[in-house]
């Protein structure tokens, strides 16, 4: 069963014939896996009312994950082809889509300037060089051309302002946008101005203290990353999470801890519709073996809402990306006694891109280019260590029919807070080869889900870490590799 829990996710929709999206979205997630299924325009994809004759229902199974999560917007935007003929919305599509290829063509292609620029600096939003991404992207917001290409300017760069804890300039990036093209921002996206706008005058988190180390690893075998972790002097476990773009914490750890309370509060939705409140708090210090930081931001969630997940497996506390970027370079040791080591950066990180570079970081989502084995195709997969398990979207079978051809039907139970849903057309597909960095990774019983997802081909979970030796995700290269 997989409970989802979702703070105003946005996305934006993609072509799958030219591949996946990867959404600027960044969720905070909590127990065994992960999932932000809404989207920017469409808050949930279509079911598939036909399924192909190979999807057979004799061969029907079910399958329960434990999951809660809870996001928060960033921005999203997912893959579109670029046409023969550009136009500035061929330009905006291919921002929106994050696909890679094409803004590198519109890069030099684009018939105007502005263009060639959106295209450039949203190339280095994605590659994690915020500084010019910045600098190239605050001309065109601010010129006199085409509406569309400077509201998407102002998108990018919100997206950008928020991983910087840029709360501030992310609302006003966005009001603008607004103010531009009503059109390009939607109801999730005036939340997340609501969101950004009541945290705006909270002191930024900083690192206080910063030394190399390692940090014991717990419950690898139930594909979790646990950590030791002293909020506020007190000391927890905590779920090191990817798929969060906020850290959180229950309501009772927070009451336990003395977290303070920061106002107003925010509205959740689910996948069952149910608006649930949350709070918003802010801890004095967190400290992440010899890394001390200061001013972290949490969302504060209700108990109950975590009470559909088994007490043995309940997490109260989760460490997103903010705080794990913090962290530099990870490197995942899997032994007898799970490690991870870590290189911390106590100032913004410095990107050194290589030829083996395969990261994208979308506001604050970071996904990987892997390749199906056996074929040029590339998809892109949210990278979630939160998540449980790896799993595809309906529409990673587009780019890779024949990886699919040996799926079969199977019944997939999952939910949010206030019920459960199930997909009774998603598919099982019993083995899976990928390419990540270059080494095989072979999956077994990989969940297809019928639903589309433009904004990605699927999710990278932390189950691959069992049947690995070790993993490395760098944020300095921008790369992440695995060894079996």
């Amino acid at each position: 069963m997989e409970i989802n829990v979702w703070l105003c996710v946005p996305m934006l929709r993609a072509s799958p014939a030219c591949g996946s999206g990867a959404p600027l979205v960044a969720s905070v997630t909590a127990g065994f896996s992960v999932r932000a299924m809404a989207e920017r325009r469409h808050w949930d994809a279509p079911r598939l009312q036909h399924p192909p004759h190979h999807w057979t229902s004799d061969m029907a199974s079910h399958r329960w994950n434990y999951v809660i999560s809870t996001g928060f917007v960033v921005f999203g935007a997912t893959l579109i082809c670029a046409r023969a003929r550009v136009a500035p919305e061929s330009v905006v599509s291919a921002v929106n889509a994050i696909n890679v290829t094409a803004l590198e063509s519109l890069s030099t292609s684009a018939p105007t300037a502005s263009q060639k620029a959106l295209a450039e600096g949203d190339l280095l939003a994605l590659r994690h060089e915020d500084t010019k991404a910045i600098a190239m992207l605050k001309p065109i917001a601010r010129s006199p051309g085409a509406l569309s290409v400077r509201a998407t300017a102002y998108l990018v760069l919100s997206g950008v302002y928020c991983r910087n804890q840029r709360y501030l300039a992310c609302y006003s990036a966005l009001h603008v946008a607004q103010e531009l093209s009503p059109k390009s921002v939607n109801m999730a996206d005036r939340q997340t101005m609501a969101f950004a706008r009541a945290i705006s005058g909270v002191k930024p988190m900083r690192l206080v203290h910063e030394t190399p180390g390692s940090l014991p690893i717990t419950d690898v075998k139930a594909h979790l990353i646990r950590v030791p972790v002293v909020i506020d002097g007190h000391r927890s476990g905590a779920l090191l999470d990817t798929g969060a773009s906020f850290s959180t914490v229950s309501a009772s750890l927070a009451t336990r801890f003395g977290i303070k309370m920061l106002r107003p509060g925010a509205a959740v939705g689910s996948s069952t519709r149910r608006s649930v409140g949350v709070r918003l708090g802010m801890a004095k210090r967190l400290q992440i073996g010899n890394a001390t930081l200061k001013n972290v931001v949490f969302i504060v969630v209700p108990d109950s809402d975590l009470l559909p997940i088994p007490r043995k497996l309940r997490v109260d506390a989760i460490i997103g990306l903010p705080v794990i970027m913090t962290l530099g370079r990870l490197e995942f040791l899997n032994s007898a006694t799970p490690t991870l080591l870590y290189d911390v950066q106590r100032n913004q990180i410095t990107v050194h891109r290589d030829t083996h570079s395969n990261m994208l970081l979308s506001g604050l989502t970071p996904y990987v280019l892997v390749h199906v084995a056996g074929s040029r195709a590339m998809l892109r997969m949210k990278l979630d260590t939160g998540s449980d398990s790896t799993s595809f979207t309906k529409n990673a079978m587009a780019v890779a029919p024949i990886f699919f051809s040996s799926a079969k039907r199977h019944v997939w139970h999952f939910g949010g807070v206030g019920g459960v849903a199930t997909e009774r057309q998603a598919l099982r597909l019993p083995e899976a080869t990928l390419l990540i960095g270059g080494r095989r990774v072979v999956l077994k019983n990989v969940i297809v889900s019928s639903r589309d997802s433009p904004t990605k081909d699927g999710v990278i979970g932390a189950n691959i870490l069992r049947g690995a030796a070790r993993w490395i995700m760098d944020f300095k290269t921008m790369r992440f590799s695995v060894a079996n």
